[in-house]
């Protein structure tokens, strides 16, 4: 039988939680015998987005065009846009290696497949629902490309698809347990030969309670569940075996008790001004959170006077120390150090324990509990991971770094093909 590929990337999973995971039954019999590396750096910003083109195209930033989670929006509408179409992405990523394997592919809530042409059965990531409209579950994922067989998974599991709560919030675990079910249905009614699902639940966790909080030992417990409901599929599908496991992430958290607003500052300095209503009238800077990072725009980026202002009053910001402000990064020291480009002219490093957020009024400073955050600079912090067990991994083996973008390049070496655009390398000491 073909050799088959299965990658799952557990949002925020960090190298703390692997000791813990080897305690729990079904992690430990799928990654027992793995292949792994101790130390893997991310890309900048260390954000769920970025993070997931790289690992399927073994691109910086620049390279696959996604450089955030979300494009410039000053103007709320009351709808998170995250980035959706496959077409965002502009460099050649693994499931195009994978076609041209011969390989039959599928993914799941992998963040930007919608309408990829390379996937067979894609179920495109999807957060938002509309439970006032009459617009079905399943009309939405068909529009981003979801096959016959895609939207019977969909429909199989569509009783784990969560509705809002009493808050009017839905259960993130219950994201997680409908595509991991629809996961398993793939398994066992297509059996592709290349499946890269994600799952979200460890992010939404460190978010809530902080990066080592009191929820994680049961949310560990649900990941080892899930992980034992895919063995299960493969095992009935006849596939297990013959499948190359691959467990990996896009970023770690660090812990937050401090919030500052970036955006009440510019409006202070006179480059943003606020309507009536307290929304933006017009502006010259803005500043759009990436949790531990902030992105500044200018209205204008062929204003050099303009630059120089926003950048001078951002290192004065800096020098005050008051707002937790540790580095000022220009798009040309972005590009050189991360390999990152966009329509921005700056990022905005926080300090240990400060996350940005977007707020336009409030005090420009202030404390909380502690949360999670992410999008820091890629060599801070709790790091991601990356590990292999199967056919085409060597039991045992062991790297003490590599980056995030080594992973496409890896991933397409066990495909016996190469990914001509990426800025990484196949990790050959991991595979046989």
């Amino acid at each position: 039988m073909k050799q088959k590929l299965f990658v799952i990337s557990m949002d925020a999973m960090v190298r703390e939680d692997v000791a813990e995971l080897l305690k729990r039954p079904n992690f430990r019999k799928i990654m027992e015998k793995r292949a792994e590396v101790n130390e893997v750096c991310s890309v900048y910003p260390a954000s769920t987005y970025p993070a997931h083109s790289t690992l399927i195209t073994g691109c910086y930033p620049k390279g696959h065009g996604v450089y955030c989670n979300f494009s410039l929006q000053t103007h709320s509408d009351g709808v998170a846009h995250w980035p959706v179409e496959s077409s965002g992405i502009f460099a050649e990523d693994i499931f195009s290696a994978a076609k041209k394997a011969g390989c039959t592919t599928a993914a799941v809530y992998w963040p930007i497949t919608a309408n990829n042409p390379n996937i067979d059965h894609v179920i495109n990531e999807y957060f938002f629902y509309y439970p006032d409209e009459g617009i079905r579950v399943e009309e939405v994922f068909a529009d981003q490309g979801a096959d016959a067989a895609a939207l019977s998974a969909v429909r199989e599991n569509l009783r784990l698809f969560p509705r809002a709560t009493a808050q009017g919030e839905p259960t993130e675990t219950l994201f997680d347990s409908f595509l991991m079910g629809c996961t398993c249905s793939l398994i066992r009614d297509r059996r592709p030969d290349v499946l890269f699902v994600h799952n979200c639940c460890l992010d939404s966790l460190r978010h809530k309670g902080g990066v080592f909080g009191t929820g994680l030992p049961a949310a560990l417990d649900r990941v080892d569940a899930w992980l034992g409901d895919v063995v299960s599929a493969m095992e009935e599908a006849g596939v297990y075996e013959d499948t190359n496991f691959v467990i990996l992430s896009d970023h770690g958290q660090r812990d937050c008790t401090r919030t500052v607003r970036l955006n009440v500052l510019l409006e202070q300095e006179g480059l943003i001004r606020l309507s009536p209503k307290e929304t933006v009238y017009t502006w010259q800077a803005y500043s759009q959170s990436n949790g531990m990072s902030s992105t500044v725009y200018l209205s204008d980026n062929t204003n050099e006077k303009l630059y120089e202002r926003v950048y001078a009053c951002l290192k004065k910001l800096q020098a005050t120390g008051k707002y937790g402000i540790e580095k000022i990064l220009t798009k040309e020291e972005l590009a050189e150090r991360y390999g990152q480009s966009g329509p921005f002219s700056f990022f905005v490093e926080a300090q240990e324990g400060v996350r940005f957020i977007n707020d336009l009024t409030g005090d420009a400073v202030s404390t909380h509990p502690t949360v999670g955050a992410h999008g820091y600079m890629p060599e801070k912090g709790p790091k991601p991971i990356f590990m292999g067990r199967g056919p085409a991994f060597r039991e045992g083996a062991v790297l003490e770094q590599a980056r995030l973008v080594d992973a496409a390049p890896t991933l397409a070496a066990i495909l016996g093909q190469t990914l001509p655009d990426a800025d990484g390398r196949a990790l050959t000491e991991l595979l046989k």
